[in-house]
């Protein structure tokens, strides 16, 4: 799971780049409308949020204005799941590759035991 901000820095921030009004600027938005919802319990899946356009985790500010847009919450913890598992998905590729190709040359690499018990 991602990153919780609930901080004082943080809600300011939420305060100044997401008044109402706002309009979720994440390229595939997931909510019924583009408009940002206010005034629902904390937390809801439309309430206000601010996504980071470059994630934290991949060298991205994480207070820095210029890399925080307004958003829906829901669509912003969709897009940061998805990342991830993307990033997952290309660390893990080479790993498959390599085992692709030896079994194509007919080592595995693994230890098999014989079926054959030995007297």
């Amino acid at each position: 799971m991602g990153q919780v901000h609930n901080g004082h820095r943080w809600r300011k921030l939420v305060t100044e780049l997401c008044p109402p009004g706002s309009w979720c600027e994440i390229e595939e938005c997931w909510a019924p409308s583009r408009e940002i919802q206010y005034g629902l319990r904390p937390r809801h899946p439309l309430g206000p949020s601010l996504d980071h356009i470059v994630e934290v985790w991949q060298g991205g500010a994480e207070y820095d204005p210029r890399n925080l847009r307004p958003s829906h919450l829901r669509c912003n913890v969709i897009k940061s799941n998805q990342l991830r598992a993307a990033a997952r998905a290309d660390a893990v590729q080479p790993r498959r590759q390599g085992r692709a190709r030896a079994a194509a040359m007919g080592t595995s690499g693994r230890r098999r035991r014989s079926s054959v018990a030995l007297d």
